[in-house]
């Protein structure tokens, strides 16, 4: 049994030892419990041959009484994360099992990985809070070679220069009225 990362049609890499499904075309992950991914796999494994039920509830379920209901509902699960809606993938042989018809790759060099998009998450969480902490550095930095009477003389320079500038809006608004 091969095992390792393959992908279905071109379009869902599957991971068989993380249970993931990516779906290349919507960029979307599904995480598959290990039963539904051991089905995929033993379907994936036998693709193009006829997979009978009973093999299957052997082989996935021990040959649990009720696994026939869990086999259905497993099969219509995989065909929904599939996109198989019209059972083209996954087909049903009637009282017999089922088959896999769809093109696998196996070779990990050949499945073209998305790369990942842009994170501005990780800008605002990383990003701009080291900005801040640069900036911060290099202000009290400049500050510290500063006497504190030349930090009051500054201060009080952009006291009087925010003054002015109120002062000339307010004369510009008294003359426009």
């Amino acid at each position: 049994m091969k095992e390792g990362l393959f992908e279905i049609n071109n379009r869902f890499v599957v991971d068989q030892h993380k249970n993931e499904v990516r779906d290349k075309e919507k960029n979307q992950l599904t995480r598959l419990e290990p039963r539904l991914m051991k089905l995929l796999c033993l379907l994936v494994n036998h693709s193009g041959e006829l997979v009978t039920r009973e093999y299957i509830v052997k082989e996935i379920w021990n040959e649990y009484p009720g696994a026939n209901e869990s086999l259905n509902q497993a099969i219509s699960f995989l065909r929904k994360q599939l996109a198989d809606d019209g059972k083209e993938i996954i087909k049903t042989l009637p009282k017999a099992g089922y088959s896999l018809h769809a093109s696998i790759v196996w070779d990990p060099e050949k499945v073209p990985v998305k790369k990942s998009e842009f994170k501005w998450t990780r800008l605002i969480q990383f990003g701009f809070p080291s900005l801040l902490l640069l900036f911060l550095f290099y202000t009290n930095k400049k500050n510290a070679n500063t006497s504190p009477q030349e930090l009051n003389i500054k201060r009080d320079a952009e006291i009087s220069r925010l003054d002015s500038i109120h002062q000339a809006e307010a004369m510009k608004q008294y003359k426009d009225k």
